[in-house]
């Protein structure tokens, strides 16, 4: 579980970075990017959750 935080953190640091060049580069692409990863860290974080409520 401490191992998908720390991927889950990781992450959103790259989806902190991408929404960053993605808005001021005006870069749409990097937004639905950094979009996917959040989604994809949420993921993590939810199956994390489980596997400590086991």
């Amino acid at each position: 579980c401490r191992d998908a935080r720390e991927q889950a953190s990781e992450l959103m640091g790259y989806v902190r970075e991408l929404t960053i060049i993605g808005l001021m580069d005006e870069k749409p692409m990097m937004i639905w990017a950094s979009h996917y990863l959040s989604a994809m860290a949420k993921a993590l974080m939810d199956d994390a959750e489980l596997g400590m409520t086991r």
